[in-house]
C-alpha cells in the first residue's frame, strides 16, 4: 500500500495507515534522515490518543506514551545503537514483546529481536512538501 501525502495533510495520512495496520502492534518506519519518521508517527499517536507530547527518543532509545484511554505505546529509535547487546541492556525486548503498540525507528539496527508480524513502513521524500509512504504487511 503506498500513501502519498503533503505535510500539512499528515493527520489524514496517519488514519489511512492505522486502517492498514488494523490488528498489528509492532510499526516499524525506515527512510532517510529528515524524512519524517518521527513526524509520521507523532501524527499516528494523535491520531491513536496520545496525550504526551512526542519527541524522538534518538538518546534515551524508548520513549512510552500514554493514551486517553490508558493505554501505552512505545516508540523506539534504534539510530545509535551500536551492538546487539545495547538492545538488549536498554530492554528494547521488553517492550517489543510487551504486547502494546511499539513504533520503531531504524529497526534494520534490532531486526534480531523483531517478530515476523510487523508493518513495515518507508517513507520517501518526493519533494519539500510531500511524502510518499510505503506500507508493507507481514
Amino acid at each position: 500500500m503506498e500513501i502519498v501525502f503533503q505535510i500539512d495533510e499528515i493527520s489524514l495520512a496517519a488514519k489511512q495507515f492505522i486502517i492498514a495496520a488494523s490488528g498489528y502492534k509492532i510499526y516499524t518506519f525506515t527512510g532517510d534522515l529528515g524524512a519524517g519518521k518521527t513526524t509520521f508517527i507523532d501524527a499516528v499517536c494523535k491520531e491513536l490518543g496520545v496525550i504526551d507530547a512526542v519527541t524522538s527518543p534518538t538518546y534515551s532509545l524508548i520513549h512510552e506514551y500514554r493514551t486517553i484511554h490508558k493505554e501505552i505505546i512505545y516508540h523506539i529509535d534504534a539510530y545509535r545503537l551500536a551492538s546487539s547487546g545495547e538492545a538488549i541492556d536498554a530492554g528494547l525486548e521488553e517492550c517489543i514483546f510487551s504486547g502494546e503498540i511499539c513504533m520503531i525507528e531504524w529497526p534494520s539496527k534490532i531486526s534480531f529481536i523483531l517478530p515476523g508480524d510487523i508493518v513495515a513502513s518507508e517513507i520517501f521524500i518526493l519533494n519539500q512538501n510531500q511524502r510518499k509512504l510505503v506500507v508493507e504487511l507481514h
